[in-house]
């Protein structure tokens, strides 16, 4: 596939496609966008936007436009689905695998992307840089885990604390409210965006499973207390309804995965206005495409959490909570990140779907002022696809072929049209 980009500082306008502004309003047909610098300046109907002659047309007739996708649950540097086999990598070689799935994110539509752990500070400076051309990064860094919990790698038989990766990117073992927040200053001291704990087990930890409750309501409160005097939030991991209402109690913003939720603790997380991130494909991916790479007990636990995922969904919804979006997948199948607006569509409509990846994420991550909508005045995240994405969903996982241009802070990223 080749890849153009275009730096040029002057005024584009993007005109004929169907506007999808990506807050859930109706399809505008032959519309057009108008980009300067690196703003939007104006979006909406044909008929309303009278542009200046040294506006660049750009014709989109029979494309569809929207919002630069967000997805808020990534593990772009999990290379392999085991993490000792990612861990082993030489850094070198790491680093360019990583910087590789950055590329091929942004080909896909995303323009921004909430790494749940694994990469660090200079992945981000890179990708500011240009050095990476990627997504923009909100980084976890290392995520917190009590002892034996979800991101405590070691097993039973271990005593030495692994890696995530060989750049010495690790998990944060601490139990207490003490141990936490040392914990929490310290990822935050190494740049991370939100801090990540484990408030439940999990499907490829060794010495767990889903459903096993992890960091109590005091502990989890302690994190929440540093990251908000950093301005920032906890993100959870979390499976059952106990880990959910725990996380709930202790005030943490956004629950990762949830899929043994049930409808009361849904009604409970709407009421407290706790975001929910269902992370749908990883277990559609890994159950299909990736399953023999996984040991008998790690498929145990995928079948106990993989169809439960969708009556988790259903719950959330008809709560009312809201439903942001992200992927989660890992090892060889991140170009398949585009399969979780299908399967939520299974249970949402297919523009609240795409809503869940755009207005939602960006409310939800705490950039709606800058981003996630196509309006006037907010940065310039777009992208251009084939045909119309509410009629096929299965566009953003048929290949990047399908889209067919991205913008990023009004820089073409990406020109197949």
């Amino acid at each position: 596939m080749t890849v153009h980009t275009d730096t040029s500082n002057g005024p584009i306008a993007f005109t004929g496609g169907r506007l999808i502004e990506g807050n859930g309003g109706d399809v505008i047909e032959n519309a057009v966008i108008w980009i300067e610098n690196d703003r939007i300046r104006a979006a909406g109907s044909a008929e309303t936007i009278r542009l200046t002659e040294a506006t660049q047309l750009i014709d989109v007739s029979g494309k569809t436009i929207l919002p630069g996708l967000i997805d808020a649950h990534v593990h772009v540097g999990n290379i392999d689905v085991s993490l000792e086999k990612t861990a082993k990598l030489p850094p070198a070689v790491y680093v360019m695998l990583a910087a590789r799935n950055l590329e091929n994110d942004l080909n896909l539509g995303f323009t921004t992307l909430r790494d749940a752990g694994g990469l660090d500070w200079s992945f981000r400076d890179a990708v500011d840089r240009g050095l990476i051309r990627g997504p923009r990064l909100l980084l976890s860094v290392g995520p917190l885990t009590p002892t034996g919990g979800h991101f405590d790698q070691r097993g039973p038989a271990a005593d030495i604390h692994p890696p995530r990766n060989s750049i010495g990117v690790f998990a944060e073992i601490c139990d207490g409210p003490q141990a936490i927040r040392k914990a929490a200053r310290e990822v935050l001291r190494k740049g991370a965006d939100q801090v990540k704990v484990a408030a439940d087990g999990g499907v490829t930890s060794p010495t767990d499973q889903p459903g096993q409750w992890q960091f109590s309501v005091s502990e989890m409160k302690v994190a929440v207390e540093i990251a908000e005097a950093a301005g920032k939030y906890v993100m959870a991991h979390a499976y059952s309804p106990v880990a959910i209402r725990h996380c709930i109690e202790a005030g943490v913003r956004t629950i990762e995965h949830g899929n043994l939720l049930d409808a009361e603790t849904a009604e409970l997380m709407a009421s407290k206005g706790t975001y929910y991130v269902p992370t749908m494909a990883t277990y559609d991916v890994l159950a299909n495409e990736g399953s023999h790479e996984l040991d008998p007990p790690t498929i145990a636990k995928l079948e106990m959490v993989h169809h439960s995922a969708y009556n988790a969904l259903a719950h959330a919804y008809r709560a009312g909570v809201k439903i942001g979006s992200g992927s989660d997948i890992i090892g060889p199948y991140q170009h398949l990140k585009g399969r979780e607006f299908r399967l939520k569509a299974e249970i949402m409509t297919p523009m609240e779907s795409i809503v869940s990846a755009t207005r939602t994420n960006a409310e939800m991550v705490g950039l709606d002022d800058r981003l996630g909508t196509l309006e006037a005045g907010k940065i310039a995240d777009l992208i251009v696809v084939n045909g119309n994405p509410l009629e096929d969903l299965t566009l953003f996982e048929r290949g990047a072929e399908e889209i067919r241009l991205v913008m990023k802070r009004g820089k073409i990223m990406k020109n197949l049209l």
